[in-house]
């Protein structure tokens, strides 16, 4: 049995990844898809669009055998421990094969940086760049330019998938990976009105300012992002405004706060109006957009260090929950049960809360702005 794994977020679920689920099906002939998914958060440090109960039936409609959830800390979280929990959980389900998008399009190459990362010259590197004010992703190129002495510029999945290839070679060598060319390279902020293919980031906008983004998005993502609740950081942007104010003394204590970057948050909050001009106040050179957020995000739903020592991320999930799967899939999963290294969740109760009790409470928080409530048994559909 060949069993293919991909990484989304699906925030929301567009007409390119429908092209890169098609085009998996398509080239990989496999007898099951595993799509690992952010929950209610995302790598980029927001809320998802839709909850993940909704991005995981259309999942499944669109051609995804079995979703499975990306806990907290590893979806809001830097891209090399995003795809450390990923790689991890598609491992743990003995995928043969991780399909990927690529602005570039040339694994082999991507495969060559990934190699880069394993020199200790690269770690010094990197620290070094990142001592000069670096944000990460910058550190890492200018590493890697330095290393290999050639000029590099890799876009956002390409910079991504070099993470995949890595945690492959760490994790388990024996998994082979293709990537997929991504139609369009850039992450536009605005639409391509043109074509029937357009960024997450331009159609979240779109949506946010109630432009038309028909053309964009297959017809069931088009009917749940019309008919249900969109999720928005301004609508949060209060919550986030109490925390700051209430825990000023304490703010030190949130996860990936660090370097005094809690007295800024803490003076900026004061003249801030909005979410996005409070983020335009703290991104500086060390600190990009993305990695604002993501603070921002830990501070909203009061993620500690000491939590998150509790649940010890290096060392990788310490569960894997199932969002969703096509019925007729059913037996893979209880073979998979049958000798698996870590818990395997379905249903929520008394035995595995314990494990789930953070994600369990932002997704609460994630659910303060609408009538919904965390989603205890997968979805199930029949294909």
């Amino acid at each position: 049995m060949k069993v293919t794994g991909i990484i989304v977020e699906y925030n929301p679920f567009h007409n390119g990844h429908s092209y890169h689920l098609n085009e998996t099906i398509k080239h990989t002939n496999s007898d099951i898809i595993i799509a690992v998914m952010s929950g209610n958060y995302t790598e980029r440090g927001e809320p998802a669009i839709i909850d993940k109960k909704l991005r995981t039936e259309l999942a499944l409609k669109a051609g995804v055998d079995i979703v499975i959830e990306l806990p907290y800390l590893f979806a809001v979280g830097h891209a090399d421990l995003f795809s450390f929990g990923a790689i991890s959980l598609l491992n743990y389900c003995k995928v043969n094969e991780i399909v990927f998008g690529s602005e570039s399009n040339d694994p082999d190459n991507l495969n060559n940086l990934a190699e880069t990362l394993f020199k200790p010259d690269f770690d010094v590197l990197l620290k070094a760049f990142l001592a000069h004010g670096y944000s990460y992703p910058k550190a890492a190129n200018l590493a890697l330019e330095k290393l290999l002495n050639k000029k590099y510029h890799l876009n956002a999945n390409d910079l991504l998938g070099i993470q995949y290839i890595h945690q492959i070679k760490k994790i388990n060598p024996n998994i082979t990976y293709r990537t997929i060319k991504r139609i369009h390279n850039e992450y536009n902020t605005e639409l391509i009105s043109h074509n029937s293919i357009a960024s997450a980031t331009s159609i979240r906008n779109a949506l946010k300012m109630g432009d038309n983004i028909s053309s964009l998005v297959p017809k069931a993502s088009l009917k749940m992002l019309e008919t249900e609740k969109l999720h928005f950081w301004d609508e949060y942007f209060p919550f986030l405004k109490y925390q700051i104010i209430s825990n000023q003394n304490s703010l030190k204590n949130i996860h990936d706060v660090n370097e005094g970057i809690e007295n800024r948050i803490i003076a900026k909050i004061k003249t801030a109006r909005t979410f996005d001009a409070l983020v335009a106040q703290l991104v500086s050179k060390r600190y990009t957009k993305g990695k604002i957020k993501r603070i921002l995000t830990h501070i909203l739903n009061h993620v500690t260090k000491t939590e998150v020592k509790h649940y010890n991320i290096n060392q990788g999930p310490n569960y894997l929950r199932i969002l969703g799967f096509n019925e007729s899939k059913s037996g893979f999963l209880k073979d998979l049960k049958q000798d698996f290294q870590i818990p395997i969740i379905t249903n929520i109760n008394k035995t595995n809360y314990h494990l789930l009790k953070l994600d369990l409470r932002v997704n609460e928080v994630y659910h303060c702005i609408d009538d919904s409530t965390e989603q205890k048994i997968p979805v199930m559909i029949k294909r």
